[in-house]
């Protein structure tokens, strides 16, 4: 091989080389960041974004809802929001209620922090899971089966004794 080419295949490598090292973490990555606790899915149109759900509950039932809701295209509003608490079998049983309203102006998200979606559900088992629908003026739903979270959590227990305690 004459000295051309193997100069140029030597620039190959070494750019092949940089380009496998650098994958694609951006430079950003941490190894030691946890993921993020709750779960989200979007609205049948996208347009409605559910970001981060998670309940947060006592032995007792005592729990809240947290999460964001984002409102990508047009403004639209919250009607009703529903919690079904996941059994030792697997399946979920009653739905409860959280009154919950609110306005989400078009490109805005609103934060559900447990102080206006806290609700009481007995059969709500810690470490297991809660289906979540969320229910719009428009007439769309979003549901997501999102972790119940311990209020102990030292993520979480200061919104749950900002609202329980």
């Amino acid at each position: 091989m004459s000295k051309p080419m193997r100069r140029a295949a030597a620039i190959v490598a070494t750019a092949a080389l940089a380009v496998s090292l650098s994958a694609c973490t951006g430079g950003r990555w941490v190894q030691e960041a946890p993921p993020a606790a709750g779960t989200q899915t979007d609205a049948a149109d996208g347009a409605i974004k559910l970001r981060n759900f998670v309940v947060v509950s006592d032995k007792s039932g005592e729990a809240i809802l947290v999460g964001g809701i984002t409102s990508r295209d047009e403004a639209n509003e919250v009607t009703a929001i529903g919690v079904t608490a996941q059994a030792e079998d697997g399946s979920f049983g009653a739905q409860q209620v959280v009154e919950f309203s609110e306005q989400i102006p078009r490109g805005q998200t609103i934060t559900l922090d447990g102080t206006r979606t806290k609700f009481t559900d007995p059969d709500l088992i810690l470490g297991r899971l809660a289906s979540v629908t969320v229910g719009f003026a428009d007439g769309q739903t979003a549901s997501l089966q999102v972790p119940v979270y311990s209020s102990e959590h030292a993520d979480f227990a200061e919104a749950w004794n900002s609202v329980w305690a």
